[in-house]
């Protein structure tokens, strides 16, 4: 792997920040099923990036890979109401925020020493050259946790194997969830042994 360097959201360069919004949309683009505005999503997401949470992978200025980091009391993502408002209008943007943040806000663990890795992308082009496993393993060494959770989608095998081989290991299935009647698959819950 080239040498690279991991840069929290608000530290990263306006155009980083956008490229960011790009490789997140890019793994997770097509669960927003709320709207096909390309702009309006890059507009949504660029001001929903938790500044501390949301760590970046750059390599020669270039945003190749993104993780969301969460606690028991913060998340990665988190959706402006008057935002939504003037992206979708009134009533449409209430209910996207609301949705979207019953989602992107729930609490995702217990413990203050629990680490939740929320979302994690790679660039297209940069798959398969160990960036995502450079994001995980970053999240290893942060003094404050000491247990490690993530979810996975049963259909996205690679990303199942890598977690595996991560030392992840899956313990709960949610085989009823919106998520599976889009057929992307079902969540399974993933705890680091």
């Amino acid at each position: 792997m080239k040498d690279g360097q991991l840069v929290e959201f608000a530290k990263a360069t306006d155009c980083q920040k956008r490229q960011a919004v790009e490789v997140f949309l890019e793994g997770f683009g097509h669960m927003m099923t709320f709207t096909k505005n390309a702009e309006k999503l890059r507009a949504l997401f660029l001001k929903a990036f938790h500044p501390s949470y949301m760590l970046l992978y750059v390599e020669n200025q270039q945003v190749l890979g993104v993780l969301g980091m969460a606690t028991n009391n913060v998340r990665p993502i988190k959706f402006d109401k008057k935002q939504c408002k003037e992206l979708f209008g009134r009533v449409k943007g209430s209910m996207i925020c609301a949705q979207m943040n019953a989602i992107f806000q729930s609490q995702a663990v217990e413990k203050d020493t629990d680490l939740y890795l929320d979302v994690i992308a790679t660039a297209k082009e940069a798959r398969g050259r160990g960036i995502a496993t450079k994001l995980i393993e970053h999240c290893f060494q942060l003094s404050d946790y000491q247990d490690y959770y993530i979810e996975v989608l049963s259909k996205n095998t690679n990303a199942k194997r890598l977690y595996e081989h991560l030392g992840f290991v899956g313990y709960k299935h949610s085989r009823f969830s919106p998520i599976a009647l889009n057929g992307l698959g079902y969540p399974i819950k993933m705890k680091k042994e």
